[in-house]
């Protein structure tokens, strides 16, 4: 009863107090906030509770007491997996039904459930609930002791809420029947007995409520402590020890199984905690449980107020106070507020609003931000703005009017007072702009003056650089600098003062004179007023001479006009021209004119700035152009033009004023520049080149620039020529090099640096940078060594005794059959040759090798021993394969070629032991007396057909030698195709005309056209009336004639067809007349073909055709002269003939082929023309190419062999010159009578051609003879022309061969010379970093000295001249990279390159460049050739393809421009060969070792053991290149291809325009080079 009464007691405290408020509603019928409660409910139903220890896991036996509940069977199952048998949790919150009881059950104490294992129930509420009670119903008989535990809030401790045991101190420590006190703590658990008690067996309740013994428990609304007291969200029900009769002792299975913890019903009273604000509890959108909060409150027990009602502090609901949350009073510019105590405190609202809109502030967002404002109260505030400098305070007022400080101004104080600037802390400061640079007052904000153009800085009180003199009345503000444009830093000068030119025309014009537009000049028109101007038209003044000159003073000055005019008239606008220095310019004043502060009326001023910045300034000119002018102005003119209103008077100019500076003191002319020059120049305007410079262009005036003198401290040099004057033994344009005799480094600059050599005579030595060890560079011949001291390779003997006796050097004695280039030709001691070439033996190489002929002394290396090799086809016998001095071979008949290699001219077909046989080519149908050399067909001319090109073809006729002609006759009236010999056809009956195209008299052509009719017989009789009178037309020709009555028809009007054909003519005289000129001028032609016979003859005996090596040369020699011979013949036959040719009386009856006959003797004459024209130029061509390969030969060939060569391509160029020079002036001498006869024969021609076609009467057969007879002799004579023509072409030919021999000769060497060429590539690209320095040039000059004399012929002089161009580029562009230390010393090193690029061209200095280089080079070449001649064929095949790339690279190389270009070319033979690389890799080791070597020539201190060995490979070189019979057999190969000379002629030409343009690029290459690339490795 106890438990009931205080679970009473807890409901009523809980109750709402008033019985008239509801509990579901949180505001009443009027709308007033009230408490409100949710329902109060057993918290527990339905809820899942959670148990720690359930039977029926495994299944077991339970045995309830007797008397208990549920106990009629002595046992039952609990099986957790049965529905029917399972106890689990859930029965503990289900419905209870006392008649239908459920209930939770423990495993029995048989498996262990006993103090101290405790089995424990769990209860989870959802959310805090305010608790009245809680209530157990236990199945079984209650536990001894079990306590029941909370928890307030999710998460947290559990806390003791009451204990339940029989032994309270025992188990839990707590005592038995507690009480509290008033003011106690009231949170304390309680320990009681009484529910401990083993009965009842089934059944017992436990009901525990909440405020049971608490004093506060009738204060409860005004108790936190009881609210938190009773607040719960979790509760635990731990179940510690069952109450058993002691029997479990026995440990009895079934006593224990009696023991077991069983609850039918468990529940929880209370209602949802929402703290008086919310009258129910659902699930939100989480699914929780949480209160559906009223009163502006919010959270899960409406625990806070929501955000913007923060008005008063939150607190809980009662009876006597709703306590609704109160919204903040924001005035509608804030949506967030706080809860401010302090506020609420003094205020009665604690609502601080947040985050204030509209740049509002306080706690109700009431008033205005610090410095915003506002013009009413209901309009946002805006921001005062005022400025924080230049204000008093960033407050402003009402209006937003800031309070400013003084000199600032502006609504918010954000600007300057006019004239000042720079707004700070304290105010704006005043503007200091400078008047004189400045074109107005300072910006307000940066202070910046607005500067007039050359002025800078803040304030424009400074010149910009390049300018100097800041004056007010510039409208640059300062002038330009002028130094004559070397320098751009100047001042004003001192000691000048102002000066003016003046003419103020008081006593006169003072030298002005003037002239109208076009007209001449005259002195001014001067009155004591001025100088009259007209206002009506143009005029122009110009200024005396002392207006004149160096007017540079003047630069920047004004040059003031004074006019003299009307009171009411407007005077004459004018213009200033100035001119000079080849400049003009032009002054306009547009500006109105400015009034004279005088006492006489009617003066005004015009004013022009001499300066580039006017505006009126036509054309723009720059400022240095400007002062240009004025250095030397020519003329000074004042332009005056006419304008709208006239004058009421005259105007006069009564004053010319210009400002000027001269030296003195007062006043000073600070316009006046002084310059600070740069190095190298000196004076006031950087006129003059200081000490050490000159003019970088000589004598090119203060314009040119100063460049250092490059006298390498020898001397010094003409400041305006450039000249050095050289001293301590030196010489050269720059002094760079030591004289003759003296050896040292003159770029030391020291008086000492040029020493005399220690050499016999004092010769040319040098010295080895390393070791600086002097070497003697031009030592007596055939001596070397550094001081002369042993013999030169190629001589023999002991100077000094080394071996014995001394014995001077001797020349070896090899017959010119040594390599002078190579090394070890003879025995150093004995002379006895070791290394004979050109197929000798001897101990001098005296005579020829077995199997060879020639003379093994000849001069001349092709005249030596070579290979008989007589072709054995062409040849008659093997016993004696060639004569052992000619070398000819016994040919077959008709066969020739020293070894009989080929058919003679005219022949084909060669057949062993039979020879060839005759072309038998027609002369007057072949083009040609050679045939084709396997068949035999001659080549035919036009229309003529035949093996021997001996007939027309079919349609063809006049077989001559144009050939023949087409027929032409016409289909239809001819009988066939064919003509006769005079081009008539064959008509068919009816038809007539030359091609048959004509019906014949009384015939007419059908309608039809295809035959021509015969007329009536009527027509008949008008045929013989017509035959009738021609006959007496005749009669009455012949007495005409017979009277010379009357202008006679002449030929040439009978050809173009203005005389009647039938008429009478007199023609006999003519013809007579043109027999006699005719055979006047074959009598000439006689005459001029004897001279070339004596011509020829006197060729002969100069080209000695009595020696053997000219017998080719002597046998078409002979040839054109037994051609000469039948052309002479010829023509005395033919001038018989026609001194006894009968002159016809009448015209012939039928046409003949005369006037064919003269076109073709017109024609044949012109082609004569044409021949000797082109034998002119071939052989010209043939001296350029024997001149071309003379030079290349001497450019690539040194010592006796080269002498050798050089002496037979003299020879064969002599007799190549003198047959050419023969030749042309045979033809020169016959040309003249050929083109007599030819102007006869046309004369001739044209008259017989008249003659012949004229019908006057039927032909009568003795005229037919003499025609026939005629006809036959032209023949004769066109045959003598086509065999003079065939004989000119043989010596054209024949000349052309021997060009073309000597072309081939030098076609070895020309391969020798690309190949050096690719070798030179190709080391300049591997050792070009360091292969010459100055002191090496210096030695390769030094060395070459002495080379001179070993050439001193002019020829050899100028081939070492033209070879000299790339060596001396070679030298500049090495020189350019020295380092930079060798540039200090070198000083100018640029301009030290050109003078002696320039000076490099004379011959002397060339001749020793060249020489030198040369031979460098040709031996670097040669080593290349002789390591690549030891590859297979391969290799062979593939390098000449290498040298055909390489020549198609160079002709690529000359039509490009950019030295790009060309070193792309490069790039493209070095990628080529580079594919080969393999092949080729011991051949480029080889030549890297030997390009080594040579670079390293004036560093290593070993030059002469490099040359050493350079020769000897050089002369393995040569041994490869020349086998036996090689370049025999190449020259005979290049005669058997004789008809391609022109081509190849052309070849070689090109070839040499290829190696010009590659040493021309070459310089432009060099000469672009940057001075960057000196470093370049």
């Amino acid at each position: 009863m106890a438990a009931v009464a205080a679970l009473l007691l807890g409901l009523a405290l809980l109750a709402p107090r008033a019985a008239g408020a509801g509990m579901g509603a949180c505001y009443d019928d009027a709308g007033r906030p009230q408490r409100c409660l949710p329902v109060f409910e057993n918290a527990a139903f339905g809820r899942l509770a959670e148990a720690s220890h359930t039977c029926g896991r495994p299944p077991e036996d339970f045995c309830p007491h007797l008397g208990a509940q549920g106990a009629g069977a002595q046992c039952q199952r609990c099986d957790a997996a049965d529905p029917e048998r399972h106890h689990n949790a859930s029965y503990l919150t289900d419905f209870h039904s006392q008649d239908d009881s459920t209930w939770w059950q423990s495993p029995s104490m048989a498996f262990g459930v006993q103090y101290p294992t405790s089995v424990n129930v769990t209860l989870n509420l959802g959310k805090a609930y305010e608790i009245t009670y809680v209530r157990l119903k236990f199945h079984t008989s209650r536990p001894e002791s079990f306590a029941i535990y909370k928890r307030t809030r999710a998460g947290g401790p559990w806390e003791p809420y009451q204990y339940y045991s029989a032994s309270c101190q025992t188990t839990y420590g707590k005592p038995e029947g507690q009480y509290l006190r008033p003011g106690e703590d009231e949170r304390v658990a309680f320990c009681t007995s009484e529910f401990s008690d083993i009965s009842p067996l089934s059944g017992g309740n436990v009901a525990f409520s909440t405020l049971e013994g608490r004093p506060s428990a009738y204060n409860f609304e005004e108790s936190p402590v009881l609210q938190d007291w009773v607040t719960s969200t979790e509760f635990l029900i731990s179940l510690d020890r069952l109450n058993t009769f002691g029997d479990d002792i026995f440990k009895d299975p079934k006593v224990l199984q009696s023991y077991y913890y069983a609850v039918s019903d468990f529940s929880v009273g209370g209602r949802c905690k929402c703290n008086g604000h919310a009258s129910e509890c659902g699930p939100n959108e989480e699914g929780r449980l949480v209160c559906r909060c009223q009163h502006n409150t919010v959270g899960t027990d409406c625990e806070r107020c929501l955000p913007f009602f923060q008005d008063r502090p939150w607190a809980r609901g009662t009876a006597e106070a709703a306590s609704e949350c109160l919204p903040c009073n924001c005035s509608g510019r804030s949506e967030e507020c706080m809860f401010d105590r302090e506020l609420f405190r003094s205020s009665g609202h604690g609502g601080r609003c947040l985050r204030c809109r509209d740049h509002t502030a306080g706690p109700h967002c009431e008033r205005c931000r610090e410095n915003f404002y506002r013009w009413k109260p209901q309009m946002p505030c805006q921001p005062c703005d005022c400025h924080p400098a230049g204000s008093l305070h960033l407050q402003c007022n009402d209006s937003g009017t800031c309070i400013c400080k003084p000199t600032v101004t502006g609504w918010k104080c954000d600007r300057c007072l006019p004239g000042f600037h720079s707004l700070s802390e304290g105010g704006c400061r005043p503007c200091t702009c400078n008047p004189a640079g400045s074109l107005g007052t300072c910006d307000p904000r940066s202070g910046r003056c607005p500067c007039k153009e050359n002025v800078e800085g803040n304030l424009c009180d400074r010149c910009r650089p390049g300018t100097f003199s800041l004056q007010s009345h510039s409208r640059a503000g300062c002038s330009s600098c002028f130094c004559y444009g070397h320098s751009r830093a100047c001042a004003a000068a001192a000691h000048f003062r102002e000066h003016h030119i003046l003419s103020d025309f008081r006593r006169g014009a003072e030298g002005w004179r003037t002239r109208s537009m076009g007209g001449p000049e005259h002195p001014a028109q001067w009155s004591p007023r001025g100088l009259l101007l007209d206002p009506e038209g143009k005029e122009e003044l110009t200024a005396p001479e002392k207006f004149l000159g160096d007017q540079r003073l003047s630069y920047g000055q004004p040059l003031t006009l004074t006019f003299r005019a009307p009171p009411r008239g407007s005077p004459i606008p004018a213009r200033l021209r100035l001119e000079g220095a080849g400049l003009t310019l032009t002054l306009r004043h547009s500006s109105s004119p400015s009034p004279l502060d005088t006492r006489q009326p009617g003066e005004v001023q015009l004013k022009f700035l001499l300066q580039e910045t006017s505006e009126d300034m036509d054309p723009p000119l720059p400022p240095f152009h400007v002062q240009q002018l004025l250095t030397n102005l020519t003329a000074l003119r004042i332009q005056a033009s006419g304008h709208s209103a006239s004058p009421a008077g005259p105007v006069f100019l009564t004053e010319v004023r210009l400002t000027s500076a001269r030296r003195g003191l007062s006043p000073p002319a600070s316009w006046v520049e002084t310059c600070s020059c740069p190095r190298g120049y000196t004076g006031q305007f950087c006129e003059s080149c200081a000490l050490g410079y000159k003019r970088e262009t000589p004598l090119g005036g203060p314009y040119a620039s100063c460049v250092p003198c490059t006298c390498n401290q020898h001397g010094t040099c003409d400041p305006n020529t450039g000249i050095c004057l050289c001293g301590h033994h030196t010489e050269g344009p720059s002094c760079e090099r030591c004289s003759p005799g003296f050896y040292g480094n003159p770029f030391t600059g020291r008086a000492d640096a040029c020493q005399p050599c220690p050499c016999p005579g004092q010769s040319a030595c040098m010295t080895i940078p390393e070791s600086r060890e002097v070497v003697c560079t031009h030592c007596p011949p055939g001596q070397r060594g550094w001081r002369c001291e042993i013999c030169d390779d190629g001589f023999f003997g002991d100077p000094l005794g080394l071996s014995g006796a001394p014995q001077p050097c001797q020349l070896c004695q090899c017959s010119g059959n040594v390599d002078p280039n190579a090394v070890g030709n003879c025995d150093p001691l004995s002379g006895r040759c070791l290394r004979c070439l050109h197929n000798t033996t001897g101990a001098h190489c005296e005579s020829c090798e077995e199997g060879f002929y020639g003379s093994a002394l000849s001069p001349r290396p092709a005249d030596k021993c070579v290979p008989c090799s007589c072709d054995q086809a062409g040849s008659v016998g093997e016993q004696r394969p060639c004569d052992p001095v000619t070398g000819q071979c016994t040919c077959l008949p008709h066969v020739t070629g020293r070894n009989c290699g080929h058919c003679s001219p005219g022949f084909y077909d060669l057949q062993p032991g039979r020879g060839c046989r005759s072309c038998e080519c027609r002369p007057l149908g072949s083009q040609g007396d050679q045939c084709h050399p396997k068949t035999g067909q001659c080549p035919c001319r036009p229309g003529v057909e035949g093996q021997a090109c001996d007939r027309c073809q079919l349609g063809f006729f006049g077989f001559s030698i144009r050939g023949c002609r087409a027929c032409r006759c016409s289909p239809l009236g001819a009988a066939s195709a064919q003509c006769h010999e005079n081009s008539t056809c064959v008509c068919r009956p009816g038809f007539v005309g030359y091609k048959c195209d004509l019906c014949q008299d009384n015939f007419f052509l059908t309608a039809g056209g295809t035959h021509c009719q015969e007329c009536p017989s009527c027509y008949a009789l008008v045929k013989k009336e017509a035959a009738r009178l021609k006959a007496r037309l005749t009669l009455m020709e012949g007495w005409l004639q017979g009277s010379n009555c009357g202008r006679p028809w002449g030929p040439l009007d009978i050809l173009q067809g203005e005389a009647p054909r039938g008429d009478i003519y007199e023609g006999h005289p003519l013809l007579q007349g043109a027999q006699e000129d005719f055979l006047e001028q074959m009598t000439g032609l006689e005459g001029a073909v004897k001279a070339a016979r004596e011509q020829l003859q006197a060729l002969s005996r100069k080209a000695h055709c009595a020696q053997a090596r000219a017998e080719k040369t002597c046998v078409q020699l002979a040839d054109l002269e037994a051609v000469l011979e039948s052309s002479e013949e010829e023509i005395l036959h033919a001038a018989t003939i026609l001194a006894s040719l009968a002159i016809p009386q009448e015209g012939l009856g039928q046409p003949t082929n005369w006037s064919h006959l003269a076109i073709e003797a017109r024609a044949l004459a012109r082609s004569h023309r044409d021949t000797t024209t082109r034998i002119e130029a071939t052989a010209r061509r043939a001296l350029l190419t024997s001149n071309s390969s003379y030079a290349l030969l001497w450019s690539l060939v040194e010592g006796r062999t080269a002498l050798e060569a050089q002496q037979e391509l003299e020879d064969r160029y002599q007799e190549v010159h003198a047959a050419q020079r023969a030749l042309g002036t045979a033809v020169a001498e016959v040309l003249p009578e050929a083109e007599r006869v030819l102007a006869a024969v046309q004369q001739v021609g044209a008259d017989a051609a008249q003659r012949l076609a004229s019908p006057a009467a039927p032909a009568a057969p003795p005229q037919k003879s003499q025609a026939r007879t005629l006809g036959l002799k032209v023949q004769a004579l066109e045959k003598t022309v086509t065999s003079r023509e065939r004989v000119v072409t043989e010596a054209a030919r024949a000349l052309q061969a021997t060009a073309q021999a000597v072309l081939h000769k030098t076609e070895p060497l020309m391969q020798l010379h690309r190949e050096a060429r690719a070798a030179l590539t190709r080391a300049s690209s591997s050792v070009q970093a360091a292969m010459v320095t100055v002191t090496g040039a210096r030695t390769l000059l030094a060395d070459l000295e002495g080379m001179k004399p070993r050439f001193p012929r002019p020829k050899d002089q100028a081939a070492l001249r033209r070879q000299a161009a790339i060596v001396q580029d070679r030298l500049l562009a090495e020189s350019k990279k020295k380092t930079k230390q060798v540039e200090r010393m070198l000083g100018n090193a640029a301009s030290i390159s050109s003078s002696a690029k320039k000076k490099g061209r004379e011959a002397e200095l060339l001749a020793k460049d060249s020489a030198k280089l040369a031979k460098a080079l040709l031996r670097e070449g040669k080593q290349e050739h002789r390591r690549a001649g030891r590859l297979s064929s391969q290799t062979r095949s593939m390098l000449q393809q290498a040298s055909q790339q390489v020549l198609a690279s160079e002709a690529r190389r000359q039509q490009l421009e950019a030295a790009d270009q060309v070193g792309a070319g490069l790039s493209e033979m070095e990628k080529q060969i580079r594919e080969s690389r393999t092949s080729l890799e011991k051949d480029i080791k080889a030549l890297s070792e030997l390009l080594t070597r040579l670079g390293s020539l004036d560093t290593l201190g070993a030059p002469a053991r490099a040359l050493n060995e350079t020769q000897r490979a050089l002369e393995r070189l040569r041994l490869q290149l020349g086998p036996p019979g090689v370049l025999q057999g190449k020259l005979r190969l290049l005669e058997r291809e004789s008809e391609q000379q022109q081509l190849q002629i052309q070849s070689f030409e090109s070839n040499l325009a290829e190696i010009r343009a590659d040493k021309q690029n070459l310089e432009a290459i060099l000469q672009n080079l940057p001075e960057s690339c000196a470093s370049w490795q």
